[in-house]
């Protein structure tokens, strides 16, 4: 029997996560990255129990343990250090492990090498066709049974396949750095330093580093440009001088956050995976976990329907409800902790008392935490 061939737009997380499932279920793969490496760029990242399901099915994730720190509970504080919301962490749905975002991309591309995926790194892709075939930048016309955009939130395989998109950048600044101690983390606990239209995130990251992330409005002009100024911050943060001094004199990645959506997420035998499809504010810290959930469902599709043009719609109509969910749930909590405005954020504290306290509303916000089951029960 003739092996099915895959051709991926991307060495990021979606693109090495799914090339490494379809080389394990008998696919040859290969991967095109323009990068001249495989790397990340950020610094932390938070992977949750539905991804976690995924990486330990294809025996990826005791590797990734070990790199990672397992959090037991994430809170919120507000400027004075009063505690507005604790969520514990303990059970095994509730899962959380946070590691570099490098190092989740180096045991991807390692677990995929192993699986046989063929990565081309410096192989820069202009388009696709609907028929399954992947074009390149170099005048190659590469025939496969299945092309994966995997290339993120400004995709040129959705955009060549005449899949329409609202792509847009939200009003919010990210800054993500990444220290080279515990020494603000001492427990393994996440908080989230949330005072007025700020947040400022501190969150163990493996075993010896801390991640850490500044979140503000794009209209703040002096709080989101790097390096950060610390007398703004201080403003804000008053207990936190210490750390703001040495984030001020440390590297760090600067990010607007992006809303992707769009009218399909496949079309002949071209699917759309990750940020290309799916692309939403970190809010929910679900960016990684919902793009290795949809790729193992669209392996899972592909098992059970023997004809990749069945197979796509199949795949995205079991998945796409969770998504755009957590999508929505995404932009909300975007606009409750940056877009409300100053004289509405008194309502902060009664509206985080009231989400921890309603599970019916969890449950909701956090839909895709409840991991894979949702979508392949949905597959025909």
């Amino acid at each position: 029997m003739t092996r099915r061939h895959a051709e991926i737009a991307g060495g990021g997380i979606a693109g090495l996560s799914l090339s490494m499932m379809l080389a394990r279920r008998g696919w040859t793969v290969r991967v095109h990255e323009r990068a001249p490496a495989i790397r990340e760029i950020g610094a932390g990242i938070y992977i949750k129990n539905n991804s976690i399901e995924v990486l330990e099915e294809f025996g990826v994730f005791d590797a990734l343990a070990r790199r990672a720190i397992r959090i037991d509970a994430s809170r919120i504080r507000d400027r004075d250090g009063e505690v507005l919301l604790t969520r514990p962490l303990t059970t095994h749905a509730t899962r959380v492990y946070v590691l570099p975002r490098q190092a989740l991309v180096e045991e991807l591309r390692d677990a995929a090498l192993a699986a046989g995926v063929e990565i081309r790194t410096g192989s820069d892709v202009a388009g696709a066709r609907a028929d399954g075939t992947l074009l390149l930048a170099s005048g190659e016309a590469l025939r496969a049974d299945l092309v994966v955009g995997c290339d993120g939130f400004s995709s040129v395989v959705r955009g060549s396949v005449g899949i329409r998109a609202r792509s847009r950048f939200l009003g919010t600044y990210i800054n993500r750095y990444l220290l080279p101690h515990r020494r603000y983390t001492p427990e393994a606990v996440s908080t989230e330093n949330s005072v007025g239209r700020r947040r400022l995130g501190v969150s163990p990251c493996g075993p010896d580093e801390t991640y850490v992330f500044t979140v503000c409005p794009a209209d703040e002009q002096r709080a989101w440009p790097l390096p950060l100024d610390v007398p703004t911050w201080r403003d804000s943060h008053p207990r936190l001088t210490d750390l703001l001094e040495e984030l001020a004199a440390s590297p760090a990645t600067s990010y607007q956050y992006g809303l992707v959506k769009v009218e399909r997420w496949q079309v002949g035998r071209v699917a759309l995976v990750g940020d290309a499809a799916t692309g939403m504010p970190p809010t929910l810290g679900q960016g990684a976990g919902l793009t290795i959930m949809n790729a193992r469902a669209l392996v899972e599709a592909l098992d059970r329907v023997a004809d990749v043009r069945d197979a796509l719609p199949q795949w995205e109509r079991a998945a796409r409800e969770v998504s755009e969910l957590t999508q929505d749930w995404a932009i909300r909590w975007d606009w409750i902790t940056r877009g409300c405005p100053d004289w509405l954020t008194w309502l902060r504290a009664p509206t985080l008392a009231v989400v921890g306290a309603v599970p019916a509303i969890n449950r909701r916000i956090r839909i895709a935490d409840q991991g894979l089951g949702l979508i392949l029960s949905r597959i025909g």
